[in-house]
């Protein structure tokens, strides 16, 4: 079982499952990216088989949840204000473009 890693003190790896923060001292697994309690993991796939996603979809579509709340915050902070003018600007374009031929 592995420890989730600090790059700083203000970093709290929450566990999937129950959502509380994984203290250094806890045992942890981390499956699929995400980290898990020793205990919870040891619950919710009590074979110790890397869990599947397509057996399990409310797992998937929290996972993927996840991943989309926070994939357009980050990409937004990289771009400057004209990246994000154009990129606004491209997008009224294709909205208010007639529909494409196939």
């Amino acid at each position: 079982m592995n420890q989730p890693s600090r790059s700083g003190a203000s970093t709290v790896t929450p566990c999937f499952v129950c959502s509380a923060a994984i203290s250094a001292q806890d045992l942890s697994v981390r499956q699929r990216g995400v980290w898990f309690h020793g205990t919870c993991f040891e619950q919710n796939f009590p074979n110790h088989v890397t869990p599947v996603l397509s057996s399990r979809p409310p797992l998937a579509v929290e996972l993927g949840r996840r991943g989309g709340l926070k994939g357009g915050k980050a990409r937004a902070v990289r771009l400057s204000p004209a990246e994000r003018a154009a990129i606004a600007r491209r997008a009224a374009r294709a909205r208010w473009a007639g529909p494409k031929e196939r």
